[in-house]
């Protein structure tokens, strides 16, 4: 068997609702010489038998086994196991356009430096109604209207510091580079995606295109308590940008993200005095009109608060 193209990277736990979608996703990119490498990890809905099943009638599925590794180890893990020199990672919920995994191969085998590429995305809710895009929510300066094609990102690791666009889904990248990056941080508890997208970074150049070629499923679930190991996380990886030389903007912008989690979740645990203060500290540290927006709806949500809670207050209390 001929050395595949490309290796296509699916963690999969408890994925049987979503998953075989995902890897139709894959096959109607109409790339012959591909290996789809799965790993289950520990399901008990039927996604480990479903694989099996789908890769007896696929040879270009290969199902591995994990035992609650987590999407990092597991994703490291198909890593080792990959036969192409090129990986593209793909969440078991998320699908691809068609088209997408050709023009992405085509460019890194012209493009041998660079490290990885990416592109935009779009949000899908539970109903399957289409939502913002990725880049058409955060503006990035970088992602031009006009833009063709893939574009070299001038100080990638500043930018996806400032503000992490990168849907892990999108990804396209050199094995080389993510065996010397170290691959996941599987240490980390949540943005193992962003940490690793940063040290490739350091090591080559990135690349990004303004087309959108994923629907990324917005999923609801344990978003509140996910979003504490989140943050704490990102804590973790804005601290290590500082010995790898970030510039004072970027960590700024990036600790504005970190302050506007914070108030997003306070916002959601009902205590809307701090979630006004973190929203109007985000502002301070990064001052364009969507932290202004964000802040300022914050406050309206403050200044609703009745009046007897202003009046329970304890004086000088905070």
């Amino acid at each position: 068997m001929p050395t595949p193209q490309c290796s296509v990277i699916i963690p999969a736990y408890n994925a049987i609702e979503y998953l075989p979608a995902a890897i139709a996703s894959v096959l109607i990119q109409q790339i012959d010489n591909i290996e789809i490498l799965v790993c289950d990890d520990g399901s008990s809905d039927g996604t480990r038998e479903w694989l099996q099943q789908a890769s007896r009638h696929d040879r270009r599925v290969r199902v591995f086994e994990g035992n609650r590794l987590g999407p990092a180890r597991a994703r490291n893990y198909l890593i080792e196991n990959a036969n192409s020199e090129i990986i593209a990672f793909l969440d078991a919920d998320d699908t691809w356009i068609a088209g997408k995994l050709s023009a992405e191969i085509d460019y890194h085998l012209k493009n041998t430096d660079v490290a990885f590429t990416f592109t935009d995305y779009r949000h899908v809710d539970m109903a399957g109604n289409l939502r913002s895009t990725c880049f058409g929510y955060w503006k990035p300066h970088w992602a031009k209207p006009d833009q063709v094609g893939f574009k070299v990102l001038d100080d990638a690791f500043n930018e996806l510091l400032a503000t992490n666009v990168v849907g892990t889904s999108c990804v396209v990248a050199k094995r080389e580079f993510l065996r010397n990056a170290n691959g996941f941080a599987e240490e980390l508890p949540s943005a193992e995606d962003w940490d690793l997208w940063l040290k490739l970074a350091a090591l080559g150049k990135v690349a990004s295109s303004n087309v959108v070629t994923m629907h990324y499923l917005m999923r609801p679930g344990s978003e509140t308590s996910n979003r504490a190991a989140r943050i704490s996380a990102m804590k973790t990886v804005l601290a290590q940008s500082g010995a790898a030389g970030a510039a004072r903007w970027a960590r700024r912008h990036a600790r504005a993200r970190i302050f506007s989690s914070k108030a997003q979740s306070r916002h959601k645990a009902g205590q809307r005095s701090m979630a006004c203060l973190f929203g109007w500290i985000s502002f301070l540290n990064r001052p364009d009109s969507r932290m202004l927006r964000e802040a300022l709806a914050f406050t309206k949500y403050f200044a609703m608060l009745p009046l007897s809670w202003y009046s329970s207050r304890p004086a000088g209390s905070k």
